[in-house]
């Protein structure tokens, strides 16, 4: 029992893997939207105006492809290092530039608060299902019992 309490029920590699095919899917479908749909593409590039972002005419089809081709490789386990790397450059990159105006508007009453609401960013927690899904996908047969 207190094995169970302090280790787990062990399960670790499929709840890495399932985290790995969940902020892939939602990346890859982010992305694609971003991509093929106008409405989407022109909040996006109305975004990268308001934030300032340099190289517009670039960046408003280099994010959501790399969105869109990351989240899929993430996705299928190819190459998922390198890819959930490259979406961990963005997701930065957008905690960066547009953090500390959000942070503004929730108004924090104290330090505390502030890190609080640093920490609600949804960025800086897909940062850390990031760091945990660049990890290669387990072998399947290490899984079966």
């Amino acid at each position: 029992m207190m094995d169970l309490l302090f280790v787990g029920v062990g399960w670790t590699d499929i709840a890495l893997t399932l985290n790995r095919i969940a902020v892939g899917a939602f990346f890859m479908l982010s992305g694609y939207h971003k991509l093929f749909n106008a409405e989407r593409h022109r909040t996006v590039v109305d975004e990268l105006k308001a934030l300032g972002i340099h190289a517009l005419g670039f960046n408003q089809w280099w994010v959501p492809l790399v969105e869109f081709s990351a989240g899929a490789a993430v996705f299928i386990g190819l190459l998922a290092p390198l890819a959930a790397l490259g979406l961990l450059v963005l997701i930065l990159v957008a905690i960066v530039a547009s953090g500390p105006q959000r942070i503004k508007v929730y108004k924090p009453i104290d330090e505390a608060d502030r890190i609080d609401d640093w920490l609600y960013l949804p960025e800086v927690l897909y940062a850390l299902c990031w760091s945990w899904s660049s990890r290669p996908a387990p072998d399947p047969t290490a899984l079966m019992p």
